[in-house]
């Protein structure tokens, strides 16, 4: 299989090659490694490389829609048998491998072939992706602009061609940002629907959702039917997403959480969805999020979940990490989770409980709240790092300034996808937000999908 050949397919689309034995599993695998190998050394998006899963290959074949396919993990939350989890950190470099998470192994039961793991800001803890230990990821889409954070490294490498699909988080937007940054789907289910476990029962209180990056809708809703715990009443997330919906009601803001207008081209792009949405039969109307949605605890809800990888890895190693193995970023936020203990966690979740209801309450009348995914275009690599600022308040200003519209479905644990296919007059890619109800993942999915087909057919 030639590497143009890999490239221009997406997840189903290999594995029905490979159903149909126009190619075989091995030959997919070595196209993948072969453009990793090729594009890789200007992206860095790929930190360790996995390529001996090319012998473990089975000849056999799956009812997996997604059989033979390549993929790769992010280096955050989940572990698997064969590579370290390091967690973008330098005190972690060295751990040793661990069993296979829920999801990973379910990966791999589906047929997906793991060549490696992505980059990711230490602890996931940046809206970039430029950590100290293993270096900025670059964009393949827009170079010079950020892949956003903290799922960069996946979602460049999903961009480049890589691999169709790869693994990806979501605590505050982490899967949205960076897919809306290099121009690919990035959908984050309803918290719960994906499992975490062994080793976490819940990441970051609740908020966090694991998932993957793509190219196209099919591809997320087809890693649902792999990895969610309960299948949907249609039997399938793929097969839902030509069903017919009816008429949703859409409502849609240029405006963020904090009443700020967001840019030229986000609200172009907004409206422009909106008017598309309106004429496949939709109906849209102006929604405004409720005064002083305001969450300034939302950082307590996380960063315990750092103290106890820290402390983990210290008990590991008999020693404390030494000033040079954490970022700064990384310092600060464990002095602000000992400074205010355990409470403050607490606090964060009644917070959250009343926060939740307030913004589940203002879309009432809606079906689907449309948003852009970013406040503004995709800022230069660097801008937007901790480095470039060393202030909290500044940097925390900076990046909520810019994807300002992530954390309110993390917070109500609502299912949200950022859409790529309008660009701007410069062909970069802009992200509009879709945000459904909790639960209503399949109803997310279709939408896109609707949008998507609409888009292939204006193209």
């Amino acid at each position: 299989m030639k590497s143009t050949e890999y490239v221009a397919f997406d997840g189903v689309g290999i594995a029905e090659l490979i159903r149909r034995r126009e190619v075989s599993k091995r030959e997919v695998a070595e196209a993948a490694i072969r453009v990793i190998e090729e594009r890789n050394g200007d992206l860095n998006a790929v930190i360790c490389k996995n390529f001996d899963a090319l012998e473990t290959i089975s000849g056999s074949e799956s009812s997996s829609p997604l059989d033979g396919v390549p993929f790769l993990l992010k280096d955050a939350n989940l572990f698997s048998s064969d590579m370290p989890t390091t967690f973008g950190s330098a005190f972690f470099k060295g751990t040793a491998a661990q069993p296979d998470s829920i999801m990973v192994d379910r990966w791999r039961k589906a047929g997906l072939v793991i060549l490696g793991k992505t980059n990711t800001p230490e602890f996931a803890a940046e809206f970039v992706t430029e950590p100290q230990a293993y270096g900025v990821t670059h964009n393949p889409a827009a170079p010079g602009l950020t892949v956003g954070g903290s799922s960069g490294g996946a979602a460049s490498a999903v961009a480049a061609g890589m691999v169709p699909i790869a693994h990806a988080t979501d605590l505050g937007g982490s899967i949205r940002i960076p897919a809306a940054c290099c121009g690919v789907f990035g959908f984050k289910p309803t918290s719960g629907l994906n499992p975490v476990g062994p080793y976490f029962k819940k990441i970051a209180g609740g908020l966090n959702s694991d998932h993957v990056v793509t190219r196209t809708v099919r591809d997320s809703a087809a890693s649902l039917d792999v990895t969610a715990n309960e299948r949907p009443k249609t039997g399938s997330f793929l097969s839902a997403l030509h069903a017919p919906i009816g008429s949703m009601r859409i409502g849609v803001s240029e405006r963020d959480p904090s009443g700020r207008i967001v840019g030229p081209d986000q609200r172009l792009a907004v409206n422009q969805t909106a008017k598309m949405l309106e004429e496949m039969g939709h109906s849209v109307s102006t929604y405004a999020y409720p005064d002083d949605l305001s969450a300034e605890w939302f950082d307590y809800l996380w960063i315990f979940d750092i103290v106890d990888l820290v402390e983990q890895r210290t008990d590991q190693l008999g020693r404390k990490p030494e000033k040079a193995e954490l970022e700064p970023l990384t310092w600060h936020l464990l002095e602000k989770a000992r400074s205010a203990g355990r409470r403050a966690y607490d606090e964060a979740q009644e917070a959250k409980a009343f926060y939740t209801s307030r913004y589940l309450a203002s879309m009432q009348h809606i079906d689907i709240l449309l948003t852009p995914t970013l406040a503004e275009d995709p800022p230069e690599t660097g801008a937007l790092s901790f480095k470039a600022f060393g202030d909290v308040e500044r940097w925390n200003s900076a990046g909520y300034g810019f994807a300002p519209f992530s954390t309110p479905s993390n917070l109500s644990g609502q299912p949200s996808a950022s859409c790529p296919w309008l660009k701007n007059a410069s062909g970069l890619s802009i992200g509009v937000q879709i945000n459904g109800k909790p639960g209503a993942d399949i109803l997310v999915l279709q939408l896109a999908a609707q949008l998507e087909r609409a888009h292939q057919e204006l193209a």
